[in-house]
């Protein structure tokens, strides 16, 4: 059942990943990241080395899809850490929704630093607000579906 269960998370980060961006790529400026929402439930419910190993995976995914990532591992790199990142907020018992927000704060940054920090080095104009506004968004989105997600992968029956 758990292989069933990672699997489906693998599956979960990869339809994510296609979505995020295709969105990119036809223009949408500002997006939620829809990877990190897996990643974030993963790493929650399974711990640090999980929550990585499940981000590493679901970056070289964007990494490698067109138009992919610069340099090549970067993104996976930055989903490892954001997963170890997550793992830390593991709790014992019910996850209060305002846990969720806060570990989900913390892990929608490291990416969105990792790239800010890349763009700066790069001399690129840097999209402080776009930025923001992705970051906002993860959380919120992150605030409604990560607690049902990790419930789902603990094999908690009460909804």
């Amino acid at each position: 059942m758990t292989t069933i269960r990672a699997a489906a998370a693998f599956l979960l980060c990869l339809v994510a990943a296609f979505v995020t961006v295709t969105l990119r790529a036809r223009g949408w400026s500002v997006i939620p990241d829809l990877v990190l929402i897996p990643i974030l439930a993963i790493g929650l419910s399974r711990g640090s080395v999980q929550g990585a190993l499940i981000g590493l995976a679901a970056g070289w995914v964007v990494d490698l899809v067109p138009p992919g990532g610069s340099p090549l591992g970067f993104t996976a790199l930055l989903y490892a850490v954001a997963g170890a990142l997550a793992g830390r907020g593991t709790r014992i018992g019910p996850l209060p929704t305002r846990w969720v927000a806060v570990v989900a704060l913390g892990v929608a940054l490291v990416p969105a630093a990792g790239r800010l920090i890349h763009g700066a080095w790069l001399g690129q104009q840097l999209d402080l607000v776009g930025t923001l506004a992705e970051v906002a968004l993860t959380l919120l989105v992150a605030a409604v579906v990560v607690p049902p997600l990790v419930r789902l992968d603990k094999g908690d029956e009460t909804w």
